[in-house]
């Protein structure tokens, strides 16, 4: 089991979308999956199991995508933030919310920030 989840469906624009593939599959544990999007030619989708119905889908930077900060859930954010600064992802510090969440943010190989949450 993954000690990852995916909240949301989210894209990510990428320069190289064969070395952005080959750094989220090796760093955050995803596998290409086949979802049914309205996604354009070119892009590959992410997720951390064969089901899954939400996703991660890499594609062109230059394709609009809605401006929030995708987001991924962890039933614990210390142990996942060491595991992976141990990957050698580029982590932010743990910080805690108003509402007690804890929560913290990875930057991929192209610099695109992807906050880490404790599970709502």
């Amino acid at each position: 089991m993954s000690l990852l989840t995916i909240a949301d469906s989210f894209y990510i624009g990428v320069g190289d979308i064969a070395v952005a593939r080959t750094w989220y599959i090796d760093k955050l544990g995803l596998q290409v999956v086949s979802v049914d999007l309205d996604e354009p030619e070119g892009c590959i989708t992410l997720g951390f199991s064969k089901n899954d119905q939400i996703s991660i889908v890499l594609g062109p930077r230059q394709v609009e995508r809605d401006q929030s900060t995708p987001m991924l859930y962890t039933s614990n954010p210390k142990k996942t933030r060491e595991i992976l600064i141990g990957k050698g992802v580029c982590v932010g510090e743990l910080n805690r919310d108003r509402q007690g969440t804890d929560y913290f943010e990875i930057r991929d190989l192209e610099g695109n920030a992807i906050e880490i949450s404790s599970e709502p």
